[in-house]
């Protein structure tokens, strides 16, 4: 966008002094520049300068060159750059339709419909309220990542950073901007329903398929085995099965459902008063059972992730969260979770009974500085549910808001610290380091709606900058988006039928001890910096999987920055031969 910083990074040495922005289409050159002084990024050891080509406004498409150093791809300046990624963003879910034929005539992609087994699906065990062996329809909703399991904890966050989109900033949704393939809008032509409501129903009805008659709601849907890697949906015919159950799990399903149920009165009444039912019974079932639950059954990750947030990976975040300050702070795998769901009822419904129970269970938590939100990390979701609530109140509103300030203020002191003005720490680039980078840069987002401090803006725009290219490994994650993006997904669609789905998030470098055995042997045999640990590799599933949790951050953030009074047409959003 032309109003924003623009400032390229430039790897080099002491030598290099001037830069130079060229226009393309005329070789002229518009703007000269002195470089910055040289500095070392420590989480690429990278020695880097910057290029502040911020004067130049004019649209067009540019490059920036440097004497005896190089020249970048070229890049558009424009006000309208992130419409087309954006809207990339939102058809992936659609391409992504589990149980479902797919024919896209902008992708070309192709696929009968999988996995009917998912309408017999048999349950994996037995409790008080689940028989081992009970058949359950719970087709539909979206493959989740490079394989075709389906987890509630990830649908559910995925869905809710695309309703926060939806509900900050509706006029950026429409109907008819997304091009659903021919006969997959799931609501009747005649509504005025805009198509990012029509897609996030598919997956909302997938959750309510889910949930069991006492409120609980089970973790996953899958086979047994994982499918190999270049099998489509129709051709892995193995039974499925329902797995697990946890009150984390439980809790997001029922926050993203008291929250989709506000935004869904207008179109759909009566869908609106099932989805907020569902999420009552969802906390009825958590004040009934009021310790954490996470069952885990013999061989039920053998063909699926585990998604377990009680183990030391999946709170990592929450100890990243409190931090020495909040050490008296008391701490349960799904406190964040119960404090969002909470709070998004409070905020729908009005009824204050939702309100007492945070202020007399959870007041100490919801003050705390929160992290990025993730499956594994809740709390910004409820404290932003909280904040904005009209009727919350005032003086525990500031201390929620100064704690997510804190976070906000943090976060820029390190995206300034940064080479590349990333907001990853180098313990952040774990999995899905692209995804946190990201998310950090929605939190800006929203702390600029509480607080409007242009430099919160500027470190989120840093952020997109970083995921579509201004890196150290000079790589866009999304794919379809830059020059240079991934082609090698980890994703069993893209690999058996060789179609790129522009719009997905790639997980992005990865130091975390534990990858697949390509980032594995790269970390012990050599010293790679943490920032380049990436591989575009089919077979690196810790650093080039993409998944719907990755990608909903992109849209929100995206839509944020897009403008939509240019109408787009089916040739706009198809891949040309540059991406």
């Amino acid at each position: 966008m032309r109003q924003y910083p623009k400032v390229a990074v430039v790897v080099a040495g002491k030598g290099a002094k001037e830069f130079k922005v060229v226009n393309t289409a005329t070789n002229e050159i518009v703007y000269k520049g002195n470089l910055s002084a040289p500095r070392i990024d420590i989480s690429s050891n990278d020695t880097v300068r910057q290029a502040d080509f911020s004067a130049v406004t004019t649209p067009g498409t540019y490059m920036v060159t440097v004497d005896g150093i190089g020249s970048s791809y070229n890049f558009k300046i424009a006000d309208n750059v992130y419409n087309i990624p954006f809207i990339h963003t939102l058809r992936s879910f659609t391409l992504a339709r589990s149980n479902t034929p797919i024919n896209d005539p902008i992708t070309g992609l192709t696929n009968a419909a999988g996995h009917e087994k998912d309408k017999t699906a048999k349950v994996f065990f037995t409790d008080e309220v689940s028989t081992t062996g009970q058949i359950l329809d719970v087709s539909g909703g979206w493959y989740d990542a490079g394989d075709f399991g389906k987890y509630t904890p990830t649908a559910g966050v995925t869905v809710a950073n695309i309703l926060l989109a939806y509900e900050a900033q509706p006029e950026k949704f429409n109907k008819g901007q997304m091009f659903f393939p021919e006969s997959l809008s799931t609501v009747d032509t005649a509504s005025n329903m805009p198509d990012v409501l029509v897609e996030m129903k598919v997956e909302l009805d997938w959750m309510l398929k889910m949930q069991r008659p006492d409120g609980g709601v089970y973790l996953k849907t899958s086979g047994k085995y994982w499918p190999e890697l270049k099998i489509k949906p129709v051709e892995d015919v193995q039974n499925r099965y329902i797995y697990g159950l946890s009150t984390y799990g439980t809790a997001i399903f029922g926050a993203t459902n008291a929250m989709a149920a506000r935004i869904y009165e207008q179109y759909d009444p009566q869908y609106a008063a099932t989805l907020l039912t569902s999420a009552q019974k969802a906390f009825a079932f958590l004040e009934s059972h009021p310790e954490p639950i996470f069952r885990v059954d013999a061989n039920q990750n053998t063909g699926s992730g585990p998604y377990d947030k009680t183990n030391e990976n999946g709170q990592r975040s929450w100890l990243q969260a409190i931090g020495k300050e909040y050490s008296n702070v008391k701490m349960t795998a799904d406190a964040d979770d119960r404090i969002w769901v909470a709070a998004e009822l409070f905020k729908t419904t009005g009824n204050a009974t939702y309100e007492q129970f945070l202020q007399q269970k959870y007041s100490d938590i919801l003050t705390v500085k929160p992290d990025a939100f993730s499956w594994m990390n809740t709390l910004a979701f409820g404290q932003w549910a909280y904040l904005t609530n009209k009727h919350a109140d005032e003086t525990l509103k500031i201390k929620v808001k100064e704690a997510f300030l804190s976070y906000a203020d943090a976060t820029v002191k390190q995206i300034a610290a940064d080479g590349y003005a990333c907001s990853l720490r180098n313990d952040e680039y774990t999995w899905a380091s692209s995804r946190i980078a990201i998310a950090k840069g929605n939190m800006l987002v929203l702390a600029y709606q509480i607080e409007p401090k242009i430099e919160y803006l500027y470190g989120a725009m840093d952020q997109v900058h970083y995921i579509l290219g201004r890196n150290t490994n000079g790589t866009s994650y999304l794919t379809g988006a830059g020059t240079k993006t991934p082609q090698n997904v980890h994703n069993r669609i893209h690999e058996s039928t060789g179609i790129t789905v522009p719009g997905q998030l790639v997980g992005g470098p990865n130091n975390w001890p534990g990858g697949d055995p390509i980032q594995v042997k790269a970390i012990s045999t050599s010293k790679m910096p943490p920032a380049k640990v990436y591989f575009d590799v089919s077979g690196s599933y810790s650093t080039n999987e993409y998944a719907i949790d990755y990608t909903a951050p992109v849209t929100y953030i995206l839509s944020y920055f897009s403008r939509i009074d240019d109408k787009l047409t089916q040739e706009d959003l198809k891949l040309k031969p540059e991406n």
